[in-house]
């Protein structure tokens, strides 16, 4: 019974998070996954909250782009694909996801780069655009 139950707590963990968006190997975090899932739905005040957390003054700059989003794409996207993890030695974490857009040849893209703070993983910068290259340009 207490391996059951072991078994179960584990399942639960936050660690374990099922993924949002195709992830072609690459290993979901937590923190990236829930502001995905709200980028995803078109909830672009929630997805800030999540990825904008420790950004202070910075995170008000993000307003205007968010109406647009809301704007552009009140209902979110399709469906979403990792298309690129790096993870670096000391623990920072960027991602790229592409948002299908519905009734576009284009996606829409978004760079999140994560870092451990305190033992907790926090978004401590993003990036998304129409043009790949722009977003790719975050790469660190």
């Amino acid at each position: 019974m207490k391996k059951l139950a072991l078994i179960a707590a584990f399942a639960a963990s936050p660690a374990l998070a099922d993924s949002v968006c195709e992830m072609r190997g690459a290993e979901p975090l937590p923190v990236m996954e829930a502001a995905k899932a709200e980028f995803l739905k078109g909830e672009y005040m929630r997805f800030g909250d999540i990825a904008a957390e420790i950004m202070g003054a910075s995170r008000e700059s993000l307003e205007k782009p968010f109406e647009r989003m809301e704007a552009l794409f009140p209902d979110g996207f399709t469906q979403c694909d990792t298309v690129l993890q790096r993870r670096d030695i000391g623990g920072l974490v960027q991602e790229v996801t592409t948002f299908t857009i519905e009734d576009q040849d284009f996606p829409m893209s978004l760079y999140l780069l994560a870092i451990p703070i305190r033992g907790e993983w926090k978004i401590a910068q993003l990036n998304f655009d129409t043009k790949l290259t722009d977003v790719l340009s975050s790469l660190q």
